[in-house]
């Protein structure tokens, strides 16, 4: 390597972590580089510090790996005059590449040998490596070890819903108070919290749902647990529990069951059939599997944005963290309901031993079995059930009936229905225009 430096400056070489390389260099450039492919990537930088106001940087080059057994590289042409802006720039420019250097220099190439099986040299094996074991990325199922966080899944206390043996999915609902906690439910929370303080517990992240009990549930929880308001964290999506179609809005001690059932036995191992008939309210009618993307996502984010935390999540219905179980312990979907939550149930260090060891309790389990055999016979009500409720409720706007004496179908209707029903509207205008006087009025009521 040939230097040259004047007497009134001195001349500085800074070697990143070479790896063995036939370099052949001049002031000006870089002749051909003989880069066998197996070569981690090298900095090589000659820096001229003079007496001026700007350094000179006589030659940089970066040089990557490649899969060919040589390349050619060429030192970067200088801006202007040929001098640097300046020494800040010059010396940031330096630590950059002094620091991709270290971090994919030979050192890192051995950190990362030491893990790795040997495989065959060259591009080939650096391209078969899976970027899927990139940290924050779940994939389920998750063995010891793989989670960043542990995690604590409880289930928001009873609801007014629920109190009321109404199931709503719909999440436009969920928010109304009327799904808030029941006192009942405020006991049950409390409860819970007892529990996670008698273990001494002291979460430090709870990811909740926006559903009103969820909301409870937390604010229960921060006031009995001395919990700070920085440390809770609302989930305004993929913590949905699983909409039910048409059957939103059905009593809930038999249409659950009627869920189970249709997942037992329709849904399969990854939950892709078992799907509940549409609906035309905006209820979506989900399978697992349509959950089990929300759930995906959800501990994705909290894998990437956390690290060695405790965090409690807190559920809606009990399907949800049932469903999470099963997928961090590769438990097939159809048996997910087994390891239903009641509510204000918490578990603690939900993980994949813990889950295949509580699913060999509740598999067995009379309370399980009862329910899946009422849901065989309430599933086949349900399924019949629509269509003669269509034909007696439905009725069909014909030339006679007019926009006014239009019939709304009883199963479920909006609030803003149920509100002009109680004001003593009893006619309501089928399929409205929502850019019309009325129903901007009427919305805004």
């Amino acid at each position: 390597m040939f230097l040259s430096a004047s007497l009134p400056s001195f001349t500085a070489v800074l070697l990143g972590l070479l790896s063995p390389k036939s370099l052949a260099f001049t002031a000006g450039h870089y002749s051909k580089l003989r880069t066998p492919s197996t070569s981690a990537p090298a900095a090589v930088g000659i820096f001229h510090f003079g007496n001026s106001a700007h350094s000179r940087i006589l030659s940089w080059a970066h040089i990557n790996p490649s899969c060919d057994d040589s390349e050619e590289f060429s030192a970067p042409k200088l801006s202007g005059n040929g001098h640097a802006h300046s020494r800040r720039s010059m010396l940031h420019t330096a630590s950059m590449s002094f620091a991709g250097t270290v971090s994919s220099g030979p050192l890192a190439a051995l950190l990362r040998s030491l893990g790795d099986e040997p495989e065959a040299g060259g591009c080939k094996s650096r391209a078969n490596r899976n970027v899927a074991n990139a940290m924050g990325l779940v994939r389920f199922p998750c063995p010891p070890g793989t989670l960043m966080n542990t995690y604590h899944l409880i289930r928001a206390g009873e609801s007014g819903y629920e109190a009321n043996d109404v199931l709503i999915t719909n999440p436009l609902f969920l928010t109304n108070r009327e799904d808030a906690l029941t006192d009942l439910g405020i006991i049950q929370v409390e409860e819970a919290c007892n529990e996670m303080m008698s273990k001494g517990m002291n979460p430090s992240v709870v990811k909740y749902s926006l559903a009103a009990k969820c909301i409870d549930t937390v604010n229960i929880m921060a006031t009995n647990m001395m919990i700070g308001r920085n440390r809770i964290v609302p989930e305004f999506t993929f913590m949905d529990q699983r909409q039910a179609g048409l059957w939103d809005g059905k009593p809930l001690s038999t249409t659950e069951p009627a869920m189970f059932a249709l997942d037992a036995t329709e849904a399969g191992k990854e939950g892709l059939d078992g799907r509940p008939p549409a609906n035309e309210d905006g209820t979506a009618n989900e399978t697992l599997y349509d959950q089990v993307v929300r759930l995906r996502q959800l501990m994705s984010i909290l894998e990437t944005q956390y690290s060695g935390d405790e965090i409690v999540l807190v559920f809606p219905d009990g399907g949800s963290p049932a469903l999470l179980s099963c997928l961090i312990a590769g438990i097939p979907l159809n048996k997910c309901h087994a390891l239903n939550f009641a509510p204000g149930e918490i578990r603690f260090n939900v993980n994949m031993e813990n889950s295949l060891k509580l699913l060999d309790e509740k598999i067995s389990s009379p309370e399980y079995n009862d329910a899946v055999t009422m849901g065989n016979e309430q599933l086949v009500a349900l399924r019949t059930a629509p269509v003669e409720e269509e034909e007696k409720n439905f009725v069909d706007p014909s030339p006679s009936a007019t926009a006014e004496t239009v019939a709304i179908k009883p199963s479920k209707q909006s609030e803003l229905a149920k509100a002009l029903a109680s004001d003593g509207q009893k006619e309501i205008p089928g399929s409205p225009d929502f850019f019309s006087f009325w129903a901007l009025g009427a919305a805004g009521s």
